[in-house]
């Protein structure tokens, strides 16, 4: 099970770090993913999860949206209080394109006209939506402006997914959160770490989250302050779809029974299949 660590260094920066390679391989096995749409929807979900354990209560939400108008289509990552992560993306068979260097052209698969949009739900009476322009499609970096942009939010983050063919073998990334009245020495030496955490797949090769923060911040005043299980989980359930159901009207979903035989909705998030017969729809409407 993948594991997400926190950590408070120095006494103003707090770092969060998750490995999540059963996440990555759980989306590719829903999604059937090809290399490069694993590599963006990984980075995606690890951002996910980082973020969801930053709500005080288990049921807060956010979905994060990214759209660059790339060959991989919108790509949509929801993460709860509880660990959970989900996503969905438009082309999950995407033509691969590797770069010069060898590494997958995730920019480019996303695309970089677009944007980044967050929406949080924290049980207010309406929910907070954040929008930011990409930068460069390579997911970290336009998480990162996001925050300074639309939250106000200095931060650093890093995401790596290592692949072998259509198999993910490590994956993770870290999240560093300066915090108000940061010391500048501190805030410079952390800075001089941040620029250090590349080829952040390889960084979680048999590595823990916790692991990982100690190898980049371990020389500083360190307190762990929270260790947690995070996994792909779908919420989807039958009341939920009776709503979707619902909403098409009696007319159209009776009208689609006796063309088809039967409803069938199928979750885009988790690939679970609901149906209903002639007697169920019926029913849902009394």
């Amino acid at each position: 099970m993948s594991v997400l660590t926190k950590a408070l260094v120095g006494g103003y920066v707090v770092v969060s770090a998750a490995e999540t390679k059963d996440i990555v391989n759980r989306a590719i096995r829903i999604h059937n993913l090809s290399p490069v749409a694993a590599a963006a929807m990984g980075r995606a979900l690890t951002m996910a999860a980082l973020m969801g354990k930053e709500f005080k209560n288990k049921q807060d939400y956010l979905t994060a949206i990214i759209d660059g108008n790339g060959p991989l289509g919108k790509i949509t990552v929801c993460a709860d209080g509880d660990g959970h992560v989900k996503g969905d993306i438009v082309n999950p068979v995407a033509e691969t394109v590797v770069k010069a260097d060898g590494h997958l052209d995730v920019g480019s698969a996303v695309g970089k006209q677009g944007t980044l949009t967050v929406i949080k739900d924290i049980g207010l009476k309406q929910p907070y939506v954040g929008t930011s322009q990409l930068v460069s499609g390579e997911i970290a970096q336009d998480f990162a402006y996001y925050f300074a942009d639309s939250e106000q939010q200095p931060c650093g983050v890093a995401l790596g997914v290592g692949l072998n063919k259509k198999r993910c073998t490590s994956a993770g990334g870290v999240w560093v959160q300066i915090m108000p009245n940061c010391p500048e020495e501190l805030l410079s030496q952390v800075e001089t770490v941040m620029y250090a955490m590349d080829e952040m797949s390889y960084q979680f090769e048999g590595s823990t989250a916790e692991d990982v923060i100690r190898r980049f911040f371990g020389r500083f005043e360190l307190q762990i302050t929270e260790s947690c299980p995070v996994q792909y989980k779908c919420n989807c359930n039958r009341r939920k779809i009776n709503r979707i159901v619902k909403g098409l009207g009696k007319d159209e979903a009776l009208s689609i029974v006796d063309e088809m035989g039967q409803i069938e909705v199928c979750c885009h998030f988790c690939g679970k299949k609901y149906t209903y017969t002639k007697e169920q729809a019926e029913k849902l409407f009394q």
